[in-house]
């Protein structure tokens, strides 16, 4: 009778379950994996031989057959070595089943039978928790990952050998359980540009203060070497802790990507040069593999130099934006990863970066415009803030620092604890019908946000941003009305290109 071992593939950031089944029957001796595994899982052949002989363990000569359920869906990576190796030693009658009713195994083996640590053991563990089953065997390099969830008993594994003499009952192996209670997300380490470190540009420190507390998408825009690239990445510095649910989400994701051994304790700033191209940005690609606003979720995208991007990949920016979500379809697959980020961007007013500098301009206006212009309106509309750089003077870099950043962190953390108690979320992803029902605006307010609209010509998307940059701006004073100065503080920062 054929042994039957559970496992989990991935495919992008989707788990789902593979039964392993192993069939060792009369016949000239053959080595077959069927249901479609690509190249790596028909290597395992080699790998899982290797592994069973140097593990004092004997390998079967007889006709071997592999299934992989559900056969219709592709099976990559090396993660199946570990229950195939071990549904054929069941089935060769070496170890019992009974041990591994109800549990998964994953793993890769090397050649002498150790167990190599994983990619996505989180998101595996997590899932396999899901799906009703009580137990986890996995590679001890994959031990703290695994440890973050909850509820199902996890088995540390070395070697081939150490889990037959554990299914042989010559020895034990310590099982954990997961405990999120003992994780503290509160050391998180310092970054190296801060708010302090940046002298002058007071306008624009504020400008992203706002962004920050009610995460904004923002646009800095000046001449060069006015400091919106350090400004940006001082930007990071002013975002709140990550909350456990939320790190558990991006670990999730990185565990997938990079392979993480532990939780991941600070928002993701993710800076993508403009030579990146479409798929390595929104994701996809022959495997399936997360982009870069994927990776930047729950924290920060930063497209430096955005006017240097292609059009064409700009403008796939904008769904995600909206849908906090990005859906790749496939001929027989459909993946769909979360994106739910600040995006900041930076550029010049020019090619040659010197217009409205204190040097001279060489560029032509149809050249100028032609370079502003490669930033669509309905992309620009996605922007909540855009702020001017202007080139100042440093007159103060002797001056005694400041504990600024400190007091921004408090009044930014302040403001976001405001907006959970009002919508349990940020007031950048308000919809209208929350608009309405959720914000008060005062008279003098609305009568300017009008009198705006009609002047300014602003679209109904940039109407519904001007209030929620105004709501951001009023939750950072500690007012529960939108009143007539945090609306015109609004209206000032959706000046565009």
């Amino acid at each position: 009778m054929p042994a039957k071992i559970y496992s989990i593939s991935i495919s992008g950031l989707t788990p789902g379950v593979v039964e392993v089944e192993a069939d060792v029957s009369r016949g000239l001796s053959s080595f077959k994996i069927v249901g479609l595994g690509d190249a790596s899982v028909q290597e395992s052949k080699e790998r899982v031989r290797s592994a069973i002989k140097n593990s004092d363990l004997t390998y079967p000569i007889q006709k071997k057959i592999i299934n992989l359920a559900p056969a219709e869906i592709k099976k990559q990576g090396t993660s199946l070595d570990f229950p195939i190796a071990v549904s054929l030693l069941i089935a060769s009658k070496q170890i019992p089943q009974a041990q591994f009713n109800k549990s998964i195994l994953i793993g890769e083996l090397s050649l002498n039978g150790d167990l190599k640590p994983i990619k996505g053991i989180l998101p595996v563990t997590a899932y396999a928790k899901k799906k009703g089953f009580k137990s986890v065997f996995l590679p001890l390099a994959n031990k703290s990952e695994a440890s973050l969830v909850e509820g199902i008993k996890i088995y540390p594994i070395t070697s081939l050998k150490t889990l037959t003499d554990f299914a042989q009952g010559k020895s034990n192996i310590n099982s954990i359980r997961g405990n999120l209670k003992k994780i503290s997300l509160e050391n998180e380490a310092e970054q190296e540009t801060s708010f302090s470190s940046i002298y002058g540009l007071e306008n624009a420190k504020r400008a992203l203060t706002i962004a920050a507390a009610g995460n904004h998408n923002t646009l800095l825009k000046g001449p060069q070497g006015t400091g919106k690239t350090i400004l940006a990445r001082a930007f990071a510095s002013l975002l709140p802790p990550l909350t456990l649910d939320e790190a558990l989400e991006i670990t999730e994701i990185y565990s997938v990507t990079e392979g993480l051994s532990s939780i991941h304790r600070h928002r993701p700033f993710r800076e993508v040069h403009h030579t990146a191209s479409k798929i390595a940005i929104i994701g996809g690609g022959q495997n399936l593999k997360p982009g870069e606003i994927t990776m930047a979720h729950k924290g920060v995208l930063f497209l430096d130099e955005i006017t240097e991007f292609p059009r064409n990949v700009l403008e796939t920016l904008r769904q995600p934006l909206e849908d906090k979500k990005i859906t790749i379809s496939r001929a027989k697959s459909t993946h769909q990863y979360p994106c739910d980020f600040i995006l900041l961007a930076a550029m010049n007013n020019c090619p040659c970066g010197n217009l409205q500098a204190n040097k001279k301009c060489k560029c032509t206006h149809s050249r100028i415009k032609s370079y502003q212009s490669k930033l669509s309106g309905p992309l620009l509309d996605r922007f909540d803030i855009f702020i001017e750089t202007p080139t100042v003077i440093i007159k103060n870099i002797f001056s005694p620092k400041t504990n600024e950043d400190k007091d921004i962190k408090k009044r930014i953390q302040k403001a976001h604890n405001i907006q959970n108690q009002r919508s349990s979320m940020s007031n950048s992803k308000l919809s209208a019908k929350q608009i309405s029902s959720l914000t008060s605006v005062d008279k003098k307010a609305k009568e300017i946000l009008n009198k705006a609209a009609d002047k300014l010509n602003i679209s109904n998307r940039g109407y519904l941003k001007i209030i929620r940059v105004a709501q951001t701006i009023a939750d950072l004073e500690g007012s529960p009305t939108i009143k007539e100065d945090h609306v015109l503080e609004s209206i000032q920062y959706r000046k565009k290109i």
